[in-house]
């Protein structure tokens, strides 16, 4: 029998999507509509910012059952500038082989960006969650 809090694997995906679809689906939409009014590149960053605070909150307690301390939260956004970098690269990258569409931009960007996340998370939370662990063991 495990005493184990944290979601199974299966569980923290199902949760990511709820909380990465309901995020991505609301930026998807922005994203596509202010990348007619700005750059895509800045349509891209206000969309992420946005996004970033949302997914924060949520992440890691009901995406991985573990507590939101100020480092987790930190590592969190670390990781999320990170991958936002990734994603500005491949924003650049498709605009200079070609492609334009505001909603293909937007596709082909969180198909790499989401899968990054997931795993930066679930690494951040469990870590975390690990740490707080060998803290109440004498």
């Amino acid at each position: 029998m495990t005493t184990d809090p944290r979601p199974s694997t299966r569980s923290a995906v199902l949760r990511f999507l709820m909380v990465g679809g309901s995020n991505t689906a609301i930026t998807l939409v922005l994203f596509a509509i202010l990348a007619r009014a700005m750059p895509p590149w800045l349509a891209y960053t206000v969309v992420f910012a946005l996004g970033l605070a949302y997914t924060t909150a949520l992440t890691g307690r009901f995406v991985f059952g573990a507590r939101n301390t100020w480092r987790s939260s930190a590592l969190f956004i670390g990781w999320y500038l990170l991958v936002y970098t990734v994603g500005l690269g491949v924003v650049q990258t498709l605009q200079v082989v070609g492609v334009h569409s505001p909603d293909l931009l937007a596709l082909l960007t969180v198909v790499v960006t989401a899968p990054l996340n997931f795993l930066g998370g679930r690494w951040i939370f469990r870590a975390r969650l690990s740490t707080s662990e060998k803290e109440l063991v004498p």
